[in-house]
């Protein structure tokens, strides 16, 4: 039995070298997406660690721009077409850390296969409604030219209402998730059918944190979605980025009882990155 990771990094090779030793298991494999706009020379060490495999359609991200979710896409291709039947596939950043054994992930997530469970956030209608303005305005993330904010709500206001593609409802949560590899290929075969989809997405804001979870809860997996994902994230300050975890967080990372936690950044605080390895990654919990 085997699982897999897709990892999504942008910066520090150092710290996903650190996150991948972590994840080291005979039962693990890797994929790795490094954003095009990084030379992968300088991710050679990381990328060298066994079972460890580099997407190889690699895309330059733009944050909240269709470009995530298009690497995001690519990755789980990646994972597919290597043949391998995985019990489940996860999806981190290079930010992300682990707040379970390596031992610990795995046997927790090969037990659960069977029950055919979902792991991925969907929000309330209620906690949706203030963030539709990502999806109801135009948004031109992925472009760069004077005044594009000011023409998206210029679009907005003189076009009819945008809808969502196929009549559908749309949904949202966390763009971290954890599914087994037929739920994978249904979202990649139902975005590739439906390219209504990426015309509508590509002109919105945060697409990363609609598409899987729209496809889903209009689905037949709609009722194996638990919708809650196996990541602690802190978004307490109310701001457009989580919090970046440090000593003082210890406690709440512990008492959380996921497996996987972001954000992390080894430059500023690696501190607490070492407390979790003596803490947590090297017992059997």
């Amino acid at each position: 039995m085997r699982i897999a990771f897709i990892i999504l990094a942008h910066k520090q090779p150092a710290q996903l070298q650190r996150l991948l030793q972590r994840l080291a298991h005979p039962g693990i494999d890797c994929y790795v997406h490094v954003d095009a706009k990084c030379g992968l020379q300088d991710w050679e060490a990381p990328l060298s660690l066994p079972q460890v495999y580099t997407v190889p359609e690699r895309v330059k991200v733009t944050w909240a721009g269709w470009s995530i979710l298009q690497a995001t896409l690519n990755s789980m291709q990646a994972v597919m077409e290597s043949g391998e039947k995985y019990k489940y596939i996860t999806l981190l950043s290079g930010q992300d850390y682990v707040l379970k054994s390596a031992g610990y992930i795995y046997d927790f997530l090969c037990s659960r296969r069977e029950s055919g469970q979902q792991f991925i956030n969907v929000i309330n209608d209620e906690a949706l409604a203030p963030m539709m303005s990502k999806m109801n305005n135009y948004h031109f993330v992925e472009h760069n030219f004077p005044g594009k904010y000011k023409f998206g709500r210029l679009l907005t206001a003189l076009l009819p209402k945008r809808r969502p593609p196929l009549g559908f409802k749309l949904y949202c949560g966390s763009a971290w998730w954890t599914l087994t590899p037929d739920c994978v290929e249904y979202c990649l075969q139902f975005e590739e059918q439906h390219p209504e989809l990426h015309r509508f997405f590509k002109y919105t804001w945060g697409s990363d944190e609609f598409l899987l979870q729209t496809i889903l809860m209009n689905s037949p997996y709609r009722a194996q979605v638990t919708g809650e994902n196996l990541h602690y994230i802190d978004w307490s300050a109310g701001k457009e980025h989580p919090k970046t975890f440090a000593t003082e967080d210890m406690t709440p990372l512990l008492a959380s009882g996921k497996l996987f936690a972001r954000k992390f950044d080894m430059e500023k605080s690696a501190a607490i990155m070492d407390l979790l390895d003596e803490e947590v990654v090297w017992k059997v919990l």
